[in-house]
């Protein structure tokens, strides 16, 4: 059921992106900087001022800026303020389900980093690519016409309205007065930014690589070595375990509830990277969608199983994951835009 005030932004996910990696990189600075720091006692005497209140003002200060602010730099910066607002919110969650407030509860960090996967999957599915109504259209292109009066408009983001407008109903006169407007704007050069130029030099790369003898076998290397690396991550868990397995018990603890899960999903993501490598050669596509499963199967539980047991010790295998899903992202990305020119 379609409710009628609320309207899809074609920006989405791009913003929702920003505000998930600001929240984690916040949470992950303030814990670091709480380490160096000793964990300080704010306020001094009986008072102690909860950085979760922090947390909440940044909060409010991103909400101040969307609902009185245009454009989408304001909107940019209302995602970055409150995701971290909500990192350092969320930081605090131990003392909230303990009955002796224990910031150190050790199943805290598995908790929030659950929390965090949920909000990725609920972010894809809120941006998640599907056709617009035409009014929406209409109000995504009438914003991209705000960069005209706010910043000039150079000729990508004229083509990125011209777009919007062409899938909108082409009968309809707000259509037709929008296309109007769109055609009298006089664009400007668009600034060779370093991000830009950067783009433009790794896609170049990209398509080079993808020209040179043996490229396939190469990325199937790759994660083949990742997936032995997984099942010898098994073996290395179950032998510096020892203790913690006990098959004779009748119920498991909950320990060992963890380490099995974490052997579990280990092994399903060896396999799927097995398979996209076997897969490779004959479809790059079904290859690169069978690593990209691997991957988040090691993101969305083992990494979990990891965090709860050993808490910010896994942070080295989850960023090596996180930059491993980017990259493959990309080149997902780069395939599908090859396969349409």
């Amino acid at each position: 059921m379609k409710i009628n005030w609320l309207y899809r932004n074609v920006r989405a996910q791009d913003n929702l992106e920003i505000l998930l990696v600001s929240a984690v990189s916040s949470l992950l600075l303030l814990r670091f900087g709480l380490y160096l720091s000793g964990y300080p006692q704010v306020g001094g005497g009986a008072l102690h001022i909860a950085h979760m209140l922090y947390g909440g003002l940044f909060m409010l200060a991103a909400i101040v800026v969307q609902i009185t602010f245009l454009g989408k730099r304001a909107t940019r910066a209302a995602a970055v303020v409150g995701g971290a607002g909500f990192g350092i919110f969320i930081d605090e969650l131990g003392k909230f389900i303990t009955r002796d407030n224990n910031y150190f509860f050790r199943p805290t960090v598995g908790i929030i980093y659950a929390i965090f996967m949920i909000l990725y999957l609920l972010f894809n599915f809120l941006s998640r690519r599907q056709i617009l109504t035409s009014r929406e259209y209409q109000l995504n292109a009438l914003s991209g016409l705000q960069e005209a009066v706010l910043h000039d408009m150079d000729a990508s983001e004229k083509r990125h309205v011209a777009a919007m407008l062409r899938a909108a109903d082409p009968r309809d006169e707000m259509t037709l007065r929008l296309k109007s407007i769109l055609d009298k704007i006089v664009t400007v050069e668009a600034e060779a930014s370093w991000l830009r130029r950067y783009r433009i030099s790794v896609l170049r790369r990209y398509e080079h690589f993808w020209r040179r003898r043996g490229s396939s076998q190469a990325v199937a290397a790759v994660f083949i070595v990742e997936a032995v690396i997984f099942v010898i991550v098994i073996f290395a868990t179950l032998a510096t375990n020892v203790k913690v397995i006990d098959l004779t018990e009748h119920s498991t603890s909950h320990s060992q509830q963890l380490l099995f899960g974490q052997l579990g999903s280990s092994l399903v993501a060896a396999v799927f990277a097995v398979v996209g490598a076997v897969r490779l050669p004959q479809n790059r596509m079904r290859g690169y969608e069978w690593f990209r499963r691997a991957t988040l199967v090691t993101l969305f539980l083992t990494e979990f199983f990891i965090f709860t047991r050993i808490q910010f010790g896994a942070l080295p295998g989850f960023t090596i994951n996180v930059l491993l899903l980017i990259g493959l992202n990309y080149a997902i990305a780069q395939e599908r835009r090859s396969q349409h020119d």
